[in-house]
């Protein structure tokens, strides 16, 4: 299910979608970062990219 682009859901916005979703997720939007030399928006990417 795709989010509602006129009404996003709180925190990250594939929360509902990703198999890897926690609570922080659901209530903190992730900050945009350098990681590995990508660019990355998620809580838990060290996790997936290593």
């Amino acid at each position: 299910e795709l989010p509602n682009p006129l009404h996003p859901p709180e925190g990250c916005a594939f929360h509902k979608r990703c198999p890897y979703a926690t609570e922080r997720c659901r209530s903190e939007v992730p900050e945009l970062r350098l990681l590995d030399q990508r660019q990355v928006a998620c809580h838990h990417a060290e996790q997936f990219l290593g």
